[in-house]
């Protein structure tokens, strides 16, 4: 039994991969032709699109991987059943059990690597991309450090240390130079918010320095004339989706003991937790269908019907996630019950075959 258990999960391991690969393919020119409205805002060309696409892969992998488990299992179980290589099991006394198991150790393997490689470089490769995207498109007016972002805005460089997923900003400094690049002005800002194409700063303390003497002042709230696009900030800007698991851990953290909303952190990480197990719920449910109402199906049909049911899968995560920010539904509860459906699905139709 151990030679079949390795054959079947060869079978489903190597044409899971090559669906993997046609579907990330699709998104690959999909999103390359997308990138053609950008190319020419700033330093932004087409080599720069192609480097931000390639660097999405690993993201788009770890995404359409739930949906390209299921379709792989369908045409991998499908070429052993079209093969007659089932009915040979069966008849050799190997049950629908075994063949289950043997499909779960073939499924195991691929999530433990694509889990893998889906945490560790799919969100920094995800920030590397947005965040060089976002220097180039602004021609080089910005520039991302590991102690914040520099902005250059005509004779002014301006210094900001936090930008929050929201816009708002943090620790603003504004350094304003003369004709002769000699220093006139030094202000910081608390905060600010962008409001009416505007920025809004609060508690600011500011410098102004002259040829004698340097004389100092604060205001509460003031409005910055500053021609700095909102969107040039993605460069410091850090999603949740672009967080590992142990960051978006600490920000969930930090918010609660401060009384912030952790919502749509709280969300993140509870569907990145249940990413596994969504993924071996999905492939797993290529049992029923094959052993069930597919089982003398076309490969066509199989192919079809894997694509509606991961398409169904994707759309029920997607609306469940914005449902629970919005109705203030519990995170935990939101990630997990797309997959509780569809496994309560597949449990359903084994017990009807």
């Amino acid at each position: 039994m151990k030679i079949l258990d390795n054959y079947i999960a060869r079978t489903i391991i190597g044409t899971t991969l090559l669906v993997v690969a046609v579907i990330v393919a699709m998104d690959f020119f999909i999103r390359l032709v997308g990138e053609f409205n950008d190319v020419g805002k700033g330093a932004y060309n087409m080599t720069e699109a192609l480097y931000y696409v390639v660097l999405l892969v690993p993201t788009d992998v770890y995404t359409f991987f739930p949906m390209a488990g299921l379709i792989g299992g369908l045409i991998g179980l499908g070429l052993l059943a079209s093969n007659s290589e089932l009915i040979v099991m069966r008849g050799a006394g190997m049950s629908i059990t075994q063949i289950s198991r043997a499909v779960l150790y073939g499924i195991l393997i691929m999530v433990f690597v694509v889990t893998l490689a889906g945490e560790f470089f799919g969100p920094r490769l995800l920030y590397r991309a947005d965040s060089n995207k976002a220097v180039a498109k602004s021609g080089g007016q910005a520039l991302a450090t590991q102690h914040g972002i520099w902005l250059r805005d005509s004779n002014s460089f301006i210094h900001i240390d936090t930008v929050f997923s929201g816009g708002e900003l943090a620790g603003i400094t504004r350094y304003q130079l003369d004709d002769q690049h000699r220093m006139t002005r030094a202000s910081h800002a608390q905060s600010a918010v962008y409001q009416g194409k505007q920025w809004r700063m609060k508690d600011i303390a500011e410098s102004i320095i002259g040829r004698q003497q340097v004389t100092t002042n604060h205001e509460d709230n003031a409005i910055w004339d500053m021609q700095l696009n909102p969107t040039i900030l993605k460069v410091a800007q850090v999603e949740p989706d672009e967080m590992p698991l142990n960051k978006l851990y600490s920000v969930i953290k930090y918010n609660k003991q401060n009384n912030l909303n952790t919502a749509k952190f709280s969300l993140q990480f509870w569907q990145r937790i249940i990413q596994p197990l969504s993924t071996c719920v999905m492939m797993l449910l290529a049992l029923p269908f094959i052993f069930g109402p597919l089982r003398t199906a076309t490969m066509g049909l199989r192919i079809f019907s894997g694509v509606i049911v991961g398409f169904g899968f994707y759309i029920l995560n997607q609306f469940f996630g914005p449902f629970s920010l919005v109705y203030q539904f519990p995170p935990f509860l939101a990630a997990i019950i797309p997959t509780l459906v569809f496994a309560g699905a597949g449990f359903f139709l084994m017990k009807r075959r």
